[in-house]
């Protein structure tokens, strides 16, 4: 059997560090590729960055690591568990620090790595870390040619969506919403599921709209966002720069202000928490993007029956191509941004504008694509993307390393493990301010801090304490660390 280890008769230890528990992008890959890898007989736990004690329903055993020096904790977790093989599912830095950093044995603990390739050229020390692991996978077809290029050859996994929570609504449904939304009869609604932040290409998906809706005065634009963001803009100040006037803004809407308006006080219950909800207000979903990993947002939407615009670049040809959905011409001009060098695309405005207007007048193509999105949408299961892992874990445990690792393991340090209790919440150990996460010098050792990891906040959990269940999948920012506190949406 696959999932047991030859030499102890017992099932294959692994140790998913990243998001788990949360909804973030890493964390819905996370979440739904080890529940399937539990249920097929691996023996899982987790150590998840962002999560602090709270109840899950994974079926295993969670360290939380939020809020506290998480490398510390890591070695801890590895040096204490003694897995066969660690999953580091996150961003470039992040495995970085795990291989050049911690102080973890890897001539005893299998390691594979999955990251997003968010545009290209690909930083020259993270194409190296496919050369140190027994495992590395991307979660996009464009990165699996980008390190290809480089000539290092990794495996894809193929985000799924999931059936039983994204589905199109009924029209009785979809009518219930809209009036519960506000929305008048016959509301033409363009809709953005994303953070905000800059990678995002937030200005020109606001300018396309605002030339669009022009003479529309159906016309209706939800930003599923929060409405200021240090990673991004204050969008209500914004508008009013972009010279848009009062009747115009009004026109904007946000998904703070739709919970506060269709919240129940007493229950405390909203019927747009279910992301589902929201995708089936919109007539057509964008998000254009300076840089794309993947964008669940897309296949989300798409599983929903709504058409998905997306950006001739990264991986929005591999998504919205092939008439599953809407394409957007590209400038000649890019330039190299601060996320590890890779260059910055941006969108024809007059092209997106056209867009925007083939779906309002086009009403049996726009259908058509929406009808070939939700096919495509339906063949991306969490089923398929676990075969992807597991086949790749199998790979990385029958691997044999032909150089000895050289940095050596730390001693177990039981006593301390009590700190992660997922019962006793987090302690606050070296570095481990709320907002920064830091690396020590040796995690391991009682070393001092340096440098703050480079954390792409597309993929990553927000900080906000509001109770919203869901959040739209994963994409990325287009500074290197720009991560909003209290943004909803890692999308």
């Amino acid at each position: 059997m696959k999932n047991i280890n030859p030499q102890t008769k017992q099932p294959w230890k692994i140790l998913w560090f990243g998001d788990l528990v949360t909804p973030s992008g890493f964390g819905r890959i996370g979440n739904e590729v080890t529940r399937r890898l539990q249920v097929r007989g691996y023996a899982m736990q987790g150590a998840s960055i962002s999560y602090t004690g709270w109840p899950h329903d994974l079926p295993f055993h969670v360290w939380p690591l939020g809020g506290q020096d998480i490398w510390q904790g890591l070695v801890m977790i590895v040096n204490t568990t003694k897995p066969d093989l660690l999953v580091s599912c996150q961003d470039f830095p992040y495995h970085q620090t795990v291989w050049s950093t911690c102080r973890i044995d890897f001539s005893r603990v299998k390691w594979v790595w999955i990251t997003p390739i968010d545009g290209t050229p690909i930083h020259p020390d993270w194409v190296k870390l496919a050369d140190y692991a027994d495992g590395a996978m991307v979660i996009s077809r464009f990165g699996v040619a980008a390190l290809k290029e480089n000539g290092k050859r990794v495996a894809l996994l193929q985000p799924g969506v999931n059936a039983q929570e994204f589905y199109p609504a009924a029209d009785e449904e979809r009518k219930a919403w809209r009036e519960l939304a506000g929305y008048a009869p016959g509301s033409f609604v363009v809709g953005a599921m994303a953070m905000n932040q800059g990678r995002k290409a937030i200005p020109p998906m606001l300018e396309a709209f605002h030339r669009f809706a022009v003479d529309k005065p159906e016309a209706r634009l939800f930003l599923d966002m929060d409405k200021a963001s240090p990673a991004g803009w204050d969008i209500p100040n914004l508008l009013k720069q972009m010279g848009w006037t009062e009747a115009e803004q009004k026109r904007v809407d946000y998904r703070a202000d739709l919970f506060e308006r269709t919240t129940n006080r007493e229950t405390g219950e909203c019927p747009f928490h279910p992301m589902r909800a929201r995708y089936g207000l919109l007539d057509l979903h964008m998000v254009i993007a300076h840089r794309e990993g993947f964008g669940l947002p897309h296949i989300e939407a798409m599983a929903c029956c709504v058409p998905t615009a997306a950006l001739d670049w990264c991986s929005g040809p591999e998504i919205v191509g092939d008439g599953r959905g809407l394409l957007v011409k590209r400038l000649p001009y890019m330039e190299h941004g601060t996320w590890g060098g890779a260059r910055d695309a941006f969108p024809d405005l007059d092209d997106l504008t056209e867009k925007l207007e083939t779906v309002y007048t086009q009403h049996e193509l726009a259908a058509h694509i929406a009808a070939s999105g939700l096919a495509w949408a339906n063949k991306l299961t969490w089923d398929a993307a676990a075969d992807q892992v597991e086949a790749v874990i199998q790979s990385a445990l029958e691997r044999k390393r032909n150089e000895r690792p050289s940095h050596e393991p730390t001693a177990s340090q039981p006593h301390e493990i009590s700190h992660l209790s997922d019962t006793r919440g987090p302690s606050r150990g070296i570095g481990s301010d709320v907002h920064d996460t830091f690396i020590p010098a040796r995690p391991g050792d009682d070393g001092h801090t340096s440098a703050p990891v480079s954390r792409d906040p597309s993929l990553q959990r927000p900080e906000s304490g509001d109770p919203v269940p869901e959040v739209a999948g994963g994409d990325g920012g287009r500074g290197g660390d720009g991560r909003a506190a209290g943004d909803l949406s890692p999308g």
